[in-house]
């Protein structure tokens, strides 16, 4: 694992709930479970991002791990009819139309219990999903390129149709697909994984040893370094999810070339996000405590010791549309202005 050498970009997040730090060097870094609203009045009453809070965002954990079975069984069932059903629909230019009544929140929500319920507890619908007219409500018309939907509420057993569907879609696209073989990898899948959960652990305080942890390596292009991009979720965070829980995801980004954490976020998908409206804007340009926040953060929990020559709001107009605040901090290193930047989202929950 080689050590960063370069100076590091400091970013912190706040949007709807979200909290991101980004910096080639993840330190010690604040405790934080902030929500935000876009009003002038909670810009100086609100909930505030506080670099001393105790507070750290609550787990939902599953022990012991759930396993799923949903792989093995999509390789038993499907039979050589099927899988060139599947090779057919995925050969039909364009993306297939939707006729019928769209799933309202609740049904959204049924769905998502449901599928947890499909992966982990092996719940499977009683037949297949209809691919032609005339076998039900709910069917895909493969002639057609279309999807028909209920004009009433869903049933659990079509919501468990278009689940195992949308599975052996996955499955054998998966296989079908071939891509060029990987670059070598200097940081290997459990090495970001303990990087990702060691950042989470010093930004949030967080332990994430019983969440689920899933990696895949993202290569942008041959002139950028390949990223890990590692999540920490609940077991069957979809229930959760469809219950009206709250609860805390984590992703974190692990350059491989270089071995560090470049991004962490604390993610409360409850939370809505919003843009900032003009009357919180301009009370944000009003007030200074946005960039005494940032350059604390720089220099007190990131450790930069390099003394701060500038800060300032930048890239409002952007950034307001974005529900984001971004701090610009210039810091000196040997008579020369180097750019870091704290970038704060504060959006409506």
């Amino acid at each position: 694992m080689r050590k960063n050498k370069l100076s590091a970009l400091a970013v912190i997040l706040f949007s709807g709930g979200v909290l991101t730090l980004s910096a080639l060097v993840v330190p010690g870094f604040v405790n934080s479970a902030v929500v935000a609203k876009n009003t002038s009045a909670a810009i100086h009453e609100g909930p505030r991002l506080d670099v001393q809070a105790e507070a750290v965002p609550v787990l939902k954990v599953e022990a012991p791990e759930p396993v799923s079975t949903v792989t093995e069984d999509l390789i038993k069932g499907m039979t050589e009819e099927q899988i060139r059903q599947i090779y057919d629909f995925l050969d039909k230019p364009g993306d297939p139309k939707v006729i019928g009544r769209e799933m309202t929140g609740q049904d959204i929500n049924r769905r998502r219990v449901l599928e947890d319920k499909f992966v982990y507890d092996g719940l499977r619908p009683g037949k297949q999903l209809p691919l032609k007219p005339g076998q039900g409500a709910l069917y895909l018309d493969l002639e057609t390129n279309t999807y028909y939907y209920p004009e009433r509420s869903w049933t659990d057993e079509e919501l468990l149709q278009l689940i195992d569907w949308s599975y052996r879609l996955n499955y054998i696209s998966s296989k079908r697909n071939i891509t060029a073989p990987p670059s070598p990898q200097k940081s290997g899948k459990a090495e970001a994984v303990a990087l990702a959960a060691d950042s989470v652990r010093k930004l949030f305080g967080s332990d994430v040893s019983k969440l689920k942890a899933s990696a895949v390596l993202a290569e942008p292009g041959t002139d950028k370094s390949p990223l890990w991009m590692v999540q920490f979720a609940p077991y069957k965070s979809l229930t959760l999810l469809g219950e009206g829980k709250e609860f805390w995801e984590y992703h974190v980004i692990v350059d491989d070339e270089a071995g560090v954490v470049v991004d962490t976020t604390a993610f409360n998908p409850a939370l809505a996000r919003t843009p900032i409206d003009a009357a919180a804007a301009a009370a944000i340009q009003k007030d200074a405590s946005w960039i005494h926040k940032a350059t604390q953060i720089v220099m007190n929990k990131q450790g930069d010791t390099r003394a701060i020559a500038e800060a300032y709001l930048t890239d409002t107009e952007v950034n307001n549309k974005r529900g984001m605040v971004a701090v610009c901090c210039l810091k000196t290193e040997a008579g020369i202005l180097r750019n870091s930047a704290t970038r704060i989202r504060r959006c409506a929950a």
